[in-house]
C-alpha cells in the first residue's frame, strides 16, 4: 500500500492520518510517530479499527466511544512482542483481518534472514481490548519468496481462509 492511502482513512507520509465520517463529510486528524499507515481494518462489529504503521511492530487500535458515524474515539497500542523479538523487523508492510475477527495476518519489512518473506498469523481475542496471540508463520513454496498481497475470504463459513499471492525473488549474481 502506498505511503498516502489506506482503507477508511486518508494518510500522509509524516504519520498524520484522517478518519472520515461520510454522512457529513467531517474528519478527525490523528498523528503517529510510528511512520505512515500501511494498513487499516475494521473489526466485524464496527467498534474499532486496527491500524498498521511503516516504522513499528505495534498496531494502533482506534476504539469508538459510540457507534459510527461518531468520530469520538481513543487510540490504544496493540503490542506484538513476539514479532519484534523473532523477526527483528522495523515495521509492518501489509495486514489483513478476517471477517469473523478471529485471525490477523501481517507481512513485515526486512528482518532477519530466517523470517524474511513470511506472513505472521495471529489468533485474535476481542473484548474491551484486542489481544493477539502469535499462532505461527507461513511461507510460499520454494526459497526466496515474498508475499505481494493477501486477504481473508469474507464469507467462508468453515473458518478463516487466507489467500496469498507470492512473488519469487530472483537472486542476481
Amino acid at each position: 500500500m502506498g505511503c498516502c492511502s489506506s482503507p477508511n482513512t486518508l494518510a500522509f507520509c509524516d504519520g498524520t492520518f484522517y478518519l472520515w465520517e461520510t454522512n457529513t463529510w467531517t474528519s478527525e486528524p490523528w498523528s503517529s510517530t510510528s511512520g505512515f499507515v500501511t494498513g487499516a481494518a475494521w473489526d466485524p462489529d464496527g467498534r474499532m479499527i486496527l491500524i498498521a504503521f511503516s516504522e513499528s511492530l505495534t498496531l494502533g487500535s482506534i476504539h469508538f466511544a459510540t457507534k459510527p458515524p461518531s468520530l469520538d474515539a481513543h487510540l490504544l497500542p496493540v503490542e506484538l512482542p513476539e514479532l519484534k523479538s523473532l523477526t527483528n523487523s522495523g515495521g509492518i508492510e501489509k495486514m489483513a483481518w478476517d471477517a469473523s475477527g478471529e485471525r490477523l495476518a501481517m507481512s513485515y519489512k526486512d528482518g532477519n534472514e530466517l523470517y524474511m518473506g513470511l506472513i505472521a498469523i495471529y489468533d485474535v481475542k476481542r473484548a474491551t481490548l484486542i489481544t493477539p496471540s502469535l499462532i505461527g508463520f507461513i511461507r510460499g513454496p520454494g526459497d526466496d519468496t515474498k508475499p505481494l498481497t493477501f486477504s481473508f475470504h469474507d464469507k467462508y463459513k468453515q473458518g478463516p481462509l487466507l489467500s496469498v499471492i507470492i512473488s519469487f525473488v530472483a537472486a542476481y549474481g
